[in-house]
């Protein structure tokens, strides 16, 4: 991999996120309400106009939206993301605090549902047209089909309320508060949000995984295995499989980054205290500071994970050159 190339992709990287906090902060400004009205109802059935003004002008609220925006821009390449009104912290120190627990339901649900959706898709399109793939691809279309948000209420009512084989939300018991965390207690508040996310995110991996045997299948070097008097365990295992995996790595790599995002309905459902559940309550309170700052983590795991991929690429498949000039 050449260096020119390096440089060039974490180049536009840094356009693409530059351009991520302009729209970033346009939109969340085009949101209607404000986080000073919502925090002085606490105080106030009708909050006095200079109360207002105060408070306003203490958060830098009443200035132009564009020395708005470039003090942002700055803050944010400094490394300063600004200040959450809501939980009077800089927003970097609550991302991070709560990033953690996402990734605790997170990581595994990834792990899981890109093990079980390789395997399953390498099968199912191995063994095409059979009755085993045709009930998997339906049943795959299915579990696709029903919002994530139904899925986790439903797993929710069944497990939790009606067989009370977990805990109904939270992420530790009460007992926490004289006993400590017990890591078998996370795990068992961890349960269904992981089964929730891995049923949610294994049919994208199966899908593609299934295509890209369907289109390895198809190559001459199949052909010749099979011409060489191997099973179709041994080409498969040997040949396909290896073959097909190559997309994967995008996928599995993006599908992470895509799930901090798609958490919100999830950790909302199950009171996890993560990122999730953070956007809905801070879009709730429009505490824009801390939302622009999940957004922008968003941005940045993506275009992280996009770099991580490229990077890897090469050393999985040799055959790729990637920076490399088109020689005549």
């Amino acid at each position: 991999m050449r260096a020119s190339y390096l440089l060039r992709r974490l180049l536009y990287s840094g356009l693409a996120f530059g351009v991520s906090i302009t729209i970033t902060f346009v939109i969340l400004h085009l949101i209607p309400g404000d986080f000073i009205t919502q925090y002085l109802k606490a105080f106030y059935v009708i909050a006095p106009p200079e109360v207002v003004t105060a408070y306003n002008h203490a958060y830098g609220l009443d200035r132009p939206l564009i020395d708005q925006y470039f003090s942002y821009l700055l803050g944010v390449f400094q490394g300063d993301w600004g200040y959450s009104l809501s939980y009077d912290r800089p927003v970097l120190d609550v991302i991070d605090e709560k990033l953690i627990w996402t990734l605790v339901i997170l990581l595994p649900a990834t792990v899981l549902s890109s093990i079980a959706g390789i395997a399953i898709g390498a099968y199912s399109g191995w063994r095409r047209g059979s009755k085993a793939d045709i009930a998997l691809l339906n049943g795959m279309i299915f579990l696709r089909a029903i919002p994530s948000y139904w899925l986790a209420l439903m797993i929710l009512l069944i497990f939790a309320f009606y067989l009370k084989l977990f805990p109904l939300g939270g992420y530790v018991s009460l007992s926490a508060l004289n006993t400590g965390i017990d890591p078998l207690n996370v795990l068992t508040h961890a349960a269904l949000p992981i089964l929730t996310l891995f049923l949610f995110s294994v049919t994208g991996t199966y899908y593609l995984m299934r295509n890209s045997i369907l289109m390895t299948a198809g190559e001459d070097y199949i052909t010749t295995a099979r011409a060489k008097g191997l099973n179709n365990q041994q080409i498969l295992r040997r040949h396909a499989l290896r073959n097909a995996l190559l997309p994967m790595m995008t996928m599995v790599a993006l599908q992470c980054a895509g799930m901090i995002g798609g958490s919100i309905f999830i950790e909302t459902i199950f009171s996890w205290p993560g990122l999730g559940l953070l956007t809905y309550e801070s879009l709730k309170v429009r505490d824009l500071p801390l939302l622009q700052g999940i957004l922008l983590i968003d941005t940045l795991i993506i275009i992280v994970a996009n770099i991580c991929v490229d990077l890897i690429y090469p050393y999985i498949d040799p055959r790729v050159e990637v920076g490399d000039d088109l020689q005549p």
